[in-house]
């Protein structure tokens, strides 16, 4: 692949499109790269002999140099010819801010893939269309066309919206937020995020990465790459177009296709990637990321002025995941002897509405020792014997002096609080106007510091001996050579069972003169179920006939059972029914998969039965899942206590249920033609499991 760094450190860029008339955006351009940028700037244009005091140029190929890179600003029905030229003149990179491509409907599509299909032949990598450009500070380079400049700083921003780099831009100036990179990943026709993630994790002044995306395009990419990544740097992502409104925007707005929210929140915690609610959060993260260190523990010292908000920030502390710390007998010692009778103590520190810069400094300092405290929160009310100025003085140097822990600052008001505020922020400490947005923050450290050392102890799946690939192979083959993709009972369990996953023993009857000779090998009392890849919930109906004792009742549910089928579904395929070996019942889970357009096979896991789509007692794990994954998926659910041992009842097998999700993991490694698995439900005994009823549906697409 193509080093992206020439995206930031060129040294000389040709603007095609570059115009003399303010309003045009190849005015724009031109007048951002003027402002700094070392390198050397070509406009390009057709008429002009110079362009805002530059020379000009009326095509790339009279520029005698040779061009590291291009920036992109004719209409759309131009762009095609550009990258000719550009390959004419051997220039490998482009910034395509033109739009009127896939977000404008089939024709802009249309071009756009054909647009793709020349880069990929002419090796030329760019970044759009539709986008708004690339601002870096550290060259400095700004080749958009913003009104506004980023301060230097050490957070990066990927925007999947134009508009919401702008907007961010003019906010960060009033948040004294600097910034190391902006790019505007637009319609990603060529470079997409995982691209630009990996490229700018290189930068060493780089601390955090953001980003806003409304869809991830190489998903499984995406997440490797991240995992490298975020072993050292964190990635922090917005992702819209969760709901089904945001989800329509997101197409018509990038012509994107968002995937499932669920399966976002199981992708970005296997990468290793935090993700932000809202963009206030996004940014209020980055703010930590940007100036403190990590935690070393989730403690949380709290010291206060005012009890209210103490409490308030107590209870955050508690709901974030967080924990309140202890203070050691050294620290309550020196608390007492140096703050008024009446002061609290114990976590949270209350220094009364008397307390001072020097009492705030000595409580502050004496958390910063004690090795039980992993950070600092720090809350000022504005009150008559209160010293905003000369506290947020002390906290600087405080932080100077303990840079290992970090420390952030709630300043509750408004005009008496704004300098203050502001001159702590100029300083690299965190402040806020309430508890809640602080301690999301240093929740997110915290969380970000698990995820990274998860991510470097992360253990390989298991890999099964005992499985049978050549069954699995051989039944999806009969399967596919009479025409369907939905398996019967029987065969589903064939294929459970080829991978270790116990399940009784199950025979598809096509007659009733089958199902007599099966009841003789399964043994009575047995369980009678229709047959049919067109009928998914059988139960509904009375599809389901349990403890048939003899010949008799096998005959006369035979019968009923095919009658039912007929009169519920009367345009379904009824096969026949399933003679099943009827098992001793456990506690009722339900193991599924389902297969995410964009990172795949995903598996749940949780509590079964008819009732399952109401409670939704299920946690999701991302293929492949290793054994650790297993045990956490099982653990997160609520029927995880009953499994364990509740009330003085006896624990069930845990081990076998975590067990079975790898043996379904490995098999969807070995069979990615498989789209969706079902089984409810799938019983957990103090033996073991018993996958009874299996549903399995195939992708003849997918097939290797």
């Amino acid at each position: 692949m193509a080093d992206l760094s020439i995206f930031f450190k060129p040294k000389n860029v040709a603007v095609v499109g570059a115009s003399d008339k303010e309003g045009k955006v190849g005015y724009e351009v031109i007048r951002n790269l003027k402002d700094g940028y070392p390198g050397t700037i070509y406009p390009i244009n057709l008429k002009e002999k110079t362009i805002q005091g530059i020379k000009a140029f009326p095509n790339l190929s009279k520029v005698k140099d040779k061009i590291d890179l291009v920036v992109i600003c004719v209409p759309s029905q131009f762009v095609l010819s550009v990258i000719e030229d550009m390959h004419k003149l051997k220039i490998g990179y482009a910034i395509i801010i033109t739009a009127g491509f896939k977000e404008v409907g089939p024709e802009g599509a249309l071009l756009e893939n054909k647009l793709k299909e020349k880069l990929i032949e002419y090796d030329i990598r760019a970044v759009g269309p539709n986008c708004l450009g690339i601002l870096t500070t550290e060259l400095p380079m700004n080749a958009t066309f913003a009104t506004q400049r980023a301060a230097k700083g050490n957070i990066a921003f990927l925007s999947q919206s134009g508009a919401m780099l702008t907007g961010i831009l003019d906010w960060a100036e009033n948040e004294n937020l600097g910034f190391s990179h902006f790019v505007s990943l637009g319609n990603k026709a060529n470079v997409d995020e995982t691209d630009l993630i990996l490229e700018i994790a290189k930068d060493e002044n780089t601390k955090v990465i953001l980003a806003y995306l409304e869809a991830v395009e190489r998903g499984s990419s995406f997440i490797t790459s991240c995992q490298k990544i975020v072993a050292s740097k964190p990635v922090v992502i917005i992702k819209s177009g969760i709901s089904k409104a945001g989800a329509k925007a997101a197409s018509s707005h990038t012509g994107s296709m968002t995937g499932s929210n669920t399966s976002y929140d199981v992708a970005f915690k296997k990468a290793g990637v935090l993700r932000a609610e809202t963009i206030e959060e996004l940014f209020d993260i980055s703010v930590f990321f940007s100036s403190q260190s990590l935690p070393p523990t989730p403690t949380v010292a709290i010291v206060t002025n005012a009890g209210g908000p103490g409490i308030i920030a107590t209870d955050s502390v508690e709901l974030s995941g967080l924990e309140l710390a202890s203070f050691s007998a050294e620290t309550l010692k020196l608390l007492h002897d140096n703050l008024p009778p009446a002061a609290a103590i114990h976590n949270p520190i209350d220094i009364l509405g008397t307390g001072n810069a020097d009492q705030y400094s000595m409580a502050v300092e004496a958390c910063l020792k004690d090795d039980g405290v992993g950070s600092i929160l720090v809350i000022l009310t504005p009150q008559g014997m209160t010293q905003p100025q000369q506290t947020a003085e002390r906290l600087i140097e405080l932080h100077e002096k303990y840079p290992m822990k970090p420390i952030s600052a709630v300043f509750m008001g408004g005009a008496v609080l704004s300098d203050p505020s502001k001159y702590l922020k100029h300083h690299g400490i965190p402040s806020f106007p309430f508890p809640e947005r602080a301690i999301n923050g240093i929740s997110a450290m915290w969380r970000y510091s698990q995820l990274r050392d998860k991510i470097k102890k992360r253990i390989p799946p298991s890999k099964f001996k005992d499985v049978s690939k050549e069954n699995v192979d051989s039944v999806i083959e009969s399967v596919l050579n009479k025409g369907r993709v939905r398996l019967l009972g029987s065969e589903a369990i064939e294929i459970a069972k080829s991978y270790g996953i116990e399940s009784p023993l199950t025979h598809t009857a096509f007659s009733l003169k089958e199902a007599k000779i099966y009841a003789e090998e399964v043994k009575y009392p047995l369980v009678m179920k229709v047959s049919s890849p067109d009928i998914i919930h059988k139960t509904d109906f009375g599809g389901v006939v349990l403890g048939v004792k003899n010949e008799e009742e096998l005959t006369n549910n035979f019968r009923t059972l095919m009658r039912r089928a007929r009169d519920h579904f009367p345009n379904a395929k009824v096969i026949g029914v399933d003679i099943q070996q009827q098992v001793d019942v456990g506690e009722e889970l339900i193991l599924g998969v389902t297969k995410d357009s964009q990172f795949g096979h995903l598996i749940m896991i949780g509590a079964g039965g008819i009732y399952t789509n109401i409670l939704k007692d299920v946690s999701f794990g991302l293929v492949p899942v290793n054994h650790d994954e297993a045990t956490e998926m099982l653990e997160s659910t609520k029927i995880y206590q009953i499994l364990k041992g509740a009330r003085g009842q006896e624990g069930l097998n845990t081990d076998k249920a975590n067990e079975a999700i790898e043996r379904i993991s490995q098999l969807l490694v070995d069979f990615p033609e498989i789209l969706d698995i079902d089984i409810n439900p799938f019983f957990v005994t103090k033996d073991g499991i018993n996958a009874v009823d299996v549903k399995i549906t195939i992708s003849e697409g997918d097939r290797k």
